[in-house]
C-alpha cells in the first residue's frame, strides 16, 4: 500500500514511502493512471478521460450517478460550466492498495464571474484495466452550491 503525501508524480519519497517496486504491479499501473489523469487535467485537458462508460460514481451526501455521462451531464457540468479557467488539482495525499486509489486533492479556478472558486476533494477510485469504475467523492457541498447559486446559465 503506497501511503503519504505525493507529488504531482505520484512517486514515493525514498526511505519515507517504501520502494516504488515493493508495490504491487497493479497498484504501480493504477497510480502511474491517476496521476497521468490529475496531469491531464492541469495541462487543459480532461481528467474524465479516465472514467468508464459504466462508472458508478457517488457524491457522498448528493447522490450516485450510474454511467459517466450522467455523471458529467449532471454532476460535473454545474461546476465546470461556471469555471472560466482550468480546474487545476494539486494532489495532497495518495493512496493505493490494490485496485483502491484514494486522492485527497484542492481544486482551484476562476469562476467566470471573476470569484475564485475553492474545493477540497478526497476522490475513492476503484480501477480495473486502468479506468475508474467506481468512485466515491468527497467534497465540499455548500462551495459547490454558493458557486452554482451565484451564478446563472442561460
Amino acid at each position: 500500500m503506497f501511503t503519504g503525501n505525493a507529488t504531482a508524480s505520484a512517486q514515493p519519497r525514498p526511505g519515507i514511502d517504501g520502494p516504488p517496486h515493493g508495490r504491487p504491479a497493479g497498484e504501480r499501473r493504477n497510480l502511474a493512471a491517476v496521476t497521468r489523469a490529475f496531469e491531464r487535467q492541469n495541462a487543459g485537458g480532461d481528467i474524465y478521460e479516465i472514467l468508464h462508460d459504466d462508472v458508478e460514481w457517488t457524491i457522498v451526501n448528493g447522490r450516485t450517478y450510474p454511467s459517466k455521462a450522467e455523471f458529467l451531464a449532471e454532476g460535473a457540468a454545474p461546476i465546470m460550466d461556471r469555471l472560466a479557467t482550468t480546474l487545476m488539482m494539486r494532489i495532497r495525499d495518495m493512496w493505493a492498495d490494490g485496485d483502491t486509489v484514494i486522492v485527497r486533492f484542492d481544486g482551484d479556478a476562476t469562476a467566470i464571474d471573476g470569484v475564485e472558486y475553492h474545493n477540497e476533494y478526497c476522490w475513492i477510485w476503484q480501477l480495473r484495466r486502468e479506468r475508474v469504475v467506481r468512485c466515491y467523492a468527497f467534497l465540499d457541498l455548500i462551495a459547490v452550491r454558493e458557486l452554482i447559486d451565484r451564478i446563472e446559465l442561460d
